[in-house]
């Protein structure tokens, strides 16, 4: 987090990617953020316990034993990712660690070979955190049935950084897609061909090999270098101004996903509605907004090539009708689904653990 913190710091990136840290300061809570060294001794142990094979999820060592040295300073703490915080909140279940804790959840627990090993862990992951707010209602359900403790779990509602992407400016033409998880480009670029439409793919070197991707001159493919970007420098994948860029240029955006057990192309959504456009998405269970009850878009389902060939035209008929639905999505932001809101929601939650705990 601390290189996203800086990339925000410079105007590279939005503030919702860092989940409400930025903006505590507002609701008078001081944020602490720790410094996140690539190398040091739990760090190496980590890596061996990779190297084992021991089916022990632990979140990040190195992270969290700075946590506890430094926890006499802190009240409580905040983990934005659900896979950092593993042996604190062991601890915590355990009573060997005192701060309340609150966990932010994006994806259900993975699966993986040796689950039944995971059982266990996963319960004490539950015990040891005192809230674990959840980016998608069905996520909630999934922890409830888990066993979760009703008063832990909330659902919280993910918003954009509407500043950043300036203010609202009519579409351009054609259709963008762009991300690095879960995306199935190969549906959308055949069915970007078959339509005619003008589209372009944004991707990460190496995930766009196929020569489907280079069939058709009216779709355009840049391919971004597949490492993470240093801040303030011109490396790594596409910077957001860049992107942004881009995307402007288009009147919708593209979001084709393969069947997901992940929140996948969430954070695309959030760009579709700062910039004011309209989106097509695959359909993803983990995803509340509802985009065609919202009137700023449509639903596909996974690997149909139909279903897109068929809204991309729609796309090309209707040029005044997408206009404002990027139009009503950018409303949306402003109005309720922006980085503030989504602050507040979490500003709430940290004075409530902090206070249960102290009555407790």
């Amino acid at each position: 987090m601390d290189r996203v913190l800086k990339e925000v710091e410079l105007g590279e990136t939005p503030d919702h990617v860092l989940f409400g840290v930025h903006q505590l300061a507002r609701s008078g809570i001081e944020t602490v953020f720790l410094p996140y060294p690539a190398s040091g001794p739990w760090a190496r142990f980590q890596r061996f316990l990779v190297q084992l094979r021991i089916p022990l999820e632990l979140g990040d060592l190195q992270q969290q034993m700075l946590a506890i040295r430094l926890c006499k300073n802190a009240d409580i703490v905040y983990a934005p990712c659900g896979t950092q915080t593993h042996l604190l909140q062991y601890l915590r279940a355990f009573g060997f660690f005192k701060l309340p804790i609150v966990t932010l959840l994006h994806h259900p627990f993975p699966k993986g070979k040796l689950d039944f090993l995971r059982i266990w862990q996963r319960q004490l992951f539950i015990r040891g955190a005192d809230r674990l707010p959840c980016l998608s209602q069905e996520l909630s359900d999934y922890l409830l049935a888990k066993g979760a403790p009703p008063h832990k779990i909330q659902t919280v509602t993910w918003g954009t950084d509407v500043s950043f992407y300036g203010p609202w400016e009519p579409p351009g033409q054609g259709v963008i897609a762009s991300g690095r998880t879960g995306r199935d480009f190969k549906t959308f670029a055949l069915a970007a061909v078959r339509s005619g439409l003008p589209a372009t793919i944004v991707g990460l070197q190496g995930h766009l090999n196929d020569p489907v991707f280079q069939i058709s001159s009216q779709l355009r493919v840049i391919e971004a270098r597949n490492e993470e970007p240093v801040p303030g420098e011109d490396t790594g994948w596409l910077k957001y101004p860049t992107l942004c860029r881009y995307m402007r240029d288009h009147a919708v955006v593209a979001i084709p996903l393969f069947p997901q057990r992940s929140i996948a192309g969430l954070t695309s959504l959030m760009d579709s509605l700062g910039l004011g456009r309209a989106v097509l998405m695959t359909r993803n269970s983990l995803i509340d907004l509802d985009i065609e009850a919202e009137g700023v878009g449509f639903w596909l389902e996974p690997g149909d090539v139909e279903g897109w060939v068929d809204r991309l035209n729609w796309v090309q008929s209707n040029p005044e009708e997408v206009k404002a639905m990027g139009f009503r999505a950018r409303q949306l932001a402003e109005r309720t689904l922006n980085s503030e809101s989504f602050s507040k929601q979490i500003s709430t939650l940290l004075q409530d653990a902090l206070l249960s705990s102290y009555r407790g």
